[in-house]
């Protein structure tokens, strides 16, 4: 693999949190949607995805760790919760059994785009158990003071209790493109490594 010289996002936000702009972290939560929507294309569910999972290489960043991952079809279930708590949609959390889909990556995705927004993982001081409990009974996060209005939103929509009701990962991108109007992007690279 790839040595990722930036270390996994959790991190890169301890180290370099005070020296980001909104614009720079309107790029990375971009380049993860990117990297998701690349693999939400091909059919594939990552299922762990948290900010440990990403990695920053040159200030970009890129989803990593397919360990859990699948391919999505109407026969694969999967038994168990595994994964980060904070990160793992609230059906999940109640239901070990409730199928795995998109919307359960997006969720995830909405609490990565919280943690780039605050500096800091989800419910850092919280044990398991408080996370679940918190998480299935519809509490998130704080929004952090002066986030921009457009980027909230649409955590706020990607991390909805009710699967449904979250946006895909087209969505999500449409409103990046919204959001980051005269943002210099990449393009063309893919923000995934696979190893």
């Amino acid at each position: 693999m790839q040595y990722a010289n930036g270390g996994d996002l959790q991190n890169y936000l301890k180290e370099n949190f005070e020296k980001l702009t909104w614009d720079n972290k309107k790029k990375l939560a971009f380049q993860i949607a990117e990297g998701l929507n690349y693999l939400h294309n091909e059919n594939i569910l990552h299922r762990d995805l948290h900010s440990k999972n990403i990695v920053i290489h040159d200030d970009n960043a890129k989803i990593t760790d397919f360990g859990i991952s699948k391919i999505q079809d109407n026969t694969t279930t999967f038994i168990g919760t595994i994964g980060v708590a904070s990160y793992i949609e609230p059906k999940r959390l109640s239901d070990p059994n409730y199928k795995y889909t998109k919307p359960s990556d997006i969720y995830s995705f909405g609490v990565l785009m919280w943690e780039i927004s605050s500096g800091e993982p989800p419910f850092k001081d919280c044990d398991n158990k408080t996370v679940a409990i918190s998480v299935i009974s519809g509490i998130r996060e704080t929004p952090v003071p002066d986030t921009p209005k457009e980027y909230e939103n649409l955590y706020k929509n990607c991390w909805r209790q009710e699967p449904e009701q979250r946006p895909d990962i087209k969505e999500v991108l449409n409103e990046f493109k919204k959001m980051i109007v005269g943002i210099k992007l990449r393009k063309g690279i893919c923000n995934v490594f696979i190893y």
